[in-house]
């Protein structure tokens, strides 16, 4: 009986100390996952599904009511300092300020411009001066435009014109522009004319015009700049004009077809938007009937210059 005890003693206690040690084993690291699917497992409590708790929604926050303004105060809710419009255009609807329903859109506008005024070197003792300025007034489509050149020596005038123009605007960049025309010098001559003035396709700046005088007199002219800019305020600007005449004019000592053409290059800085000096050169040459009046009082068909002088408006 002993020996029988002590065998079953000793048979039994391998499976103690396995169980003891399997319990000290630290199976947080573990991920195991039970196949259900398994017959064996499927009796497990851990595959048998448990009936979900109850949920209690009684807690939950129901839907706001609808809310009635109606019946709300609203008096001391903070009215605007400026009333605005619904749209009805109601006389007793209060302007921010008087005569705001009469806003101009269209306001009548002024300028002044000084192209050019130079002096220009010289052998003669009376450096040349040269005035070339206009003036413009009105609105956008319609205006009055001033133009007036003017060359002096000394105290001698020899060049003077003047233009007062009616400028109507065709397109964005274009006018229109008709008007009369007075030469004060070296010959008095009135002209009709008629030209256009704008900024064509790469900004260049030009004025060209026809004129009609009396007993069939004609001319044209045609002038254009370009402002190359070298920096922000500082440019290089190329400018050449070309005048015609339709029929020989000995008193003015012009004659028919291409008279005269003179190009000029300028360097300019703009110390202010409004007023930029210079200094450049600039070449004149006459041609056919006007180059041979030239020739018969013995001056120069063809002439270079240097000159010095201010670009300005307001």
């Amino acid at each position: 009986m002993n020996k029988q005890m002590i065998a079953l003693a000793l048979a039994i206690s391998p499976l103690m100390v396995g169980s003891a040690w399997a319990a000290t084993m630290d199976h947080s690291g573990h991920s195991m996952k039970m196949d259900c699917s398994d017959p064996m497992h499927a009796a497990m409590d851990a595959c048998k599904q448990k009936p979900a708790a109850k949920m209690d929604h009684s807690q939950h926050q129901k839907p706001a009511a609808k809310m009635d303004h109606s019946k709300m105060d609203h008096s001391q809710h903070q009215k605007p300092a400026i009333p605005v419009s619904d749209g009805s255009m109601a006389e007793d609807i209060p302007m921010p300020f008087p005569g705001a329903m009469h806003m101009v859109d269209d306001p009548f506008l002024s300028k002044f411009i000084i192209d050019r005024f130079e002096v220009i070197d010289s052998d003669e003792d009376d450096k040349p001066i040269l005035l070339e300025a206009e003036a413009w007034f009105g609105k956008d489509l319609h205006k009055l435009w001033l133009k007036t050149e003017v060359e002096q020596e000394g105290s001698e005038t020899e060049e003077a014109e003047l233009q007062a123009l009616y400028s109507h605007a065709i397109s964005p960049y274009w006018d229109i522009q008709a008007g009369l025309r007075k030469d004060f010098k070296p010959v008095e001559r009135e002209w009709f004319a008629l030209g256009v003035k704008g900024i064509a396709p790469y900004y260049f700046d030009v004025d060209a015009a026809l004129f009609f005088g009396k007993g069939g007199k004609t001319a044209a002219s045609l002038s254009g700049e370009y402002e190359l800019m070298l920096t922000q305020k500082t440019a290089v600007v190329p400018e050449l004009e070309v005048n015609f005449f339709g029929q020989d004019d000995p008193e003015m000592g012009v004659g028919s077809g291409l008279s005269d053409m003179s190009f000029s290059l300028r360097l300019q800085h703009e110390f202010r938007r409004e007023f930029a000096p210079y200094f450049g050169v600039t070449w004149t040459k006459l041609f056919g009937g006007t180059a041979d009046y030239a020739r018969d009082e013995g001056e120069d068909t063809s002439d270079a210059r240097f000159m010095v002088g201010v670009h300005a408006w307001f």
